[in-house]
């Protein structure tokens, strides 16, 4: 998927609330970011001029966010918002019909996987750079804000989190090249670091396993393609990964989806966390 499908997929909009409340606060201008990883770099790009809000809670699925009526409240007073995929929020979709919110930059146009940030050099290149265009082009309002100054920042650490997820999985590295993982969620992970992702339950966190593929991850394990069943931090994925590794005898490891914001740490110290699964898992050296 290239950059001008994302340039589409990037909504810059009236903007949305989060599952806390956002209020006008002291007259500053809002942005709202559908998923955690689009309020990260907001956070990072827009500096304390804006208020920026996360629709997604904290410890919460995407899929499963419920707009209240104070989100929707807060849609209709936005300045900016930033979307992604249709697919993944479409109740978000929803009320911006309903509250009549002024969209640009959007596509009806569904992404296969829409979790481009799990991969850094993507989350640069279709997030990071799209989010810095959103703001530079609202400075006519208000002038130069140093977005592109923040935007340089942004991306430096996110360069090197790239380089170093390259040094430890890329470039045949790794005994195994597969990860089990507990839904599709790493397609961008697997492409730009020539692995392979295979899902015990497809795209779609709620749904279950089937025996089928439960026995197809037993025979990636036995014949050496993979070392590992990785999960998010839901309570049924750790129980399912937990259950097929200790038939297999290999590790259970943790591996975030970070769609919602992190009880502790960012972005940047939870990738390094999933790295750090990555190379136990893939057994790199």
């Amino acid at each position: 998927m290239g950059r001008q499908t994302f340039l589409a997929m990037l909504a810059a909009v009236c903007l949305l609330g989060a599952g806390c409340q956002a209020d006008a606060d002291e007259g500053r201008p809002t942005a709202v970011a559908a998923v955690y990883p689009l309020a990260y770099a907001a956070e990072r790009i827009a500096g304390p001029g804006w208020q920026v809000v996360d629709l997604t809670p904290p410890g919460e699925e995407a899929h499963d966010v419920d707009l209240s009526l104070d989100d929707r409240e807060t849609i209709s007073r936005a300045d900016l918002l930033l979307l992604l995929d249709p697919g993944l929020q479409p109740q978000l979709w929803d009320a911006i019909g309903d509250t009549g919110a002024v969209v640009r930059a959007v596509s009806d146009r569904p992404l296969a996987d829409p979790h481009v940030w799990l991969s850094p050099g993507s989350y640069l290149r279709e997030i990071a750079e799209l989010v810095r265009h959103a703001f530079v082009q609202h400075q006519a309002a208000g002038g130069d804000r140093g977005y592109v100054r923040r935007f340089d920042a942004l991306r430096d650490d996110l360069r090197d989190l790239a380089r170093a997820y390259f040094r430890t999985i890329g470039g045949d590295r790794c005994r195994h090249d597969t990860m089990i993982v507990s839904h599709e969620a790493f397609g961008w992970l697997a492409r730009d670091y020539g692995l392979r992702q295979f899902g015990l339950a497809g795209l779609t966190p709620e749904a279950e396993p089937t025996s089928d593929r439960l026995l197809q991850a037993l025979r990636l394990i036995e014949s050496g393609e993979a070392g590992a069943v990785f999960h998010e931090t839901t309570e049924d994925a750790e129980r399912v990964a937990r259950a097929l590794a200790g038939d297999a005898g290999v590790p259970a490891l943790p591996l975030s989806t970070l769609e919602s914001r992190p009880s502790d740490g960012d972005y940047l110290s939870v990738m390094h966390e999933n790295l750090e699964s990555l190379r136990e898992g893939l057994g790199c050296r």
